[in-house]
């Protein structure tokens, strides 16, 4: 049994971190990880390098895997899992780590059949970068995909990933016709608006890197993808998120950041998972 002032201990931890993206009560969920599902690209196979030690620095179980082909649009996911009618079609490189181990590295899977491999309590999506600020391009293949995990996964929660806008030396941009900050505002809108048409939770990736003071130094020139530093903020806004907790709590920190880079990095991700548009 948990004590009264225990519960009353972690409605508290809830309030501070705003809803958590995972329905069920903590007090539920002790004794088995968190099982995540990562539907993604470069963007979300990331998270397997800090969130793993952020969660397990905060007592938390975490089950994380993920599905991975570089750049891959809503589309072309769509498009796969049309094509995974041939059990043999394994487009995808899936990785998974239980607790902070690795337990499958580089192995082979296609959507469909990831989706029924376990009891998955989160499925998260995302739009590849380069499309992340054109609502249209959302369309309809998000829609498809969304029903696809609804039919094989019924039990699962699925969540957002928000991506992050390039670096100011990313020459996209200037294709694109505007600056770092308008693709912000843009994938801001455009993800907020695919989340809320079928109510799902969003982890803000994207807007906590808005917040870090010397945003930049999230990339390492010419890449626009994070390196250590965005690592870091990424792994401790899908812990945020997903679990409802403060990351400040977090005593983890890379060994080569300074505490003070640390708690800004921090307070960023809890200034986005608080945020109310």
């Amino acid at each position: 049994m948990i004590s009264h002032m225990k519960k009353i201990a972690m409605l508290l931890a809830v309030i501070a971190a705003g809803t958590p993206a995972f329905a069920a009560p903590a007090e539920d969920r002790p004794e088995k990880p968190l099982k995540v599902l990562m539907i993604g690209n470069s963007f979300s196979i990331c998270n397997l390098k800090q969130m793993p030690h952020v969660a397990k620095s905060m007592g938390l179980e975490l089950d994380i895997a993920s599905l991975y082909i570089g750049g891959c649009s809503l589309e072309r996911h769509w498009n796969n899992v049309v094509a995974s009618t041939n059990a043999a079609f394994k487009p995808y490189r899936f990785d998974r780590t239980t607790n902070g181990k690795k337990i499958v590295v580089k192995g082979t899977a296609n959507i469909p059949a990831a989706l029924v491999l376990d009891k998955w309590d989160v499925v998260t999506i995302q739009q590849a970068s380069h499309f992340s600020w054109q609502p249209s391009s959302y369309q309809p293949f998000g829609d498809s995909l969304v029903a696809k995990i609804r039919e094989l996964a019924p039990q699962a929660k699925i969540v957002v990933q928000e991506t992050w806008s390039y670096p100011p030396w990313d020459k996209r941009l200037k294709r694109f016709g505007f600056d770092q900050a308008e693709m912000y505002t843009r994938l801001h809108r455009a993800y907020a608006a695919f989340a809320a048409k079928h109510g799902f939770a969003v982890i803000p990736v994207g807007t906590a890197a808005e917040f870090v003071p010397n945003r930049n130094a999230l990339f390492t020139k010419p890449d626009f993808h994070f390196n250590r530093e965005g690592e870091y903020l990424q792994g401790l806004a899908f812990t945020a998120k997903l679990f409802g907790v403060d990351v400040r709590k977090c005593t983890y920190r890379p060994s080569w950041m300074d505490a003070a880079r640390a708690d800004e990095i921090k307070a960023a991700v809890m200034d986005a998972i608080t945020r109310r548009d």
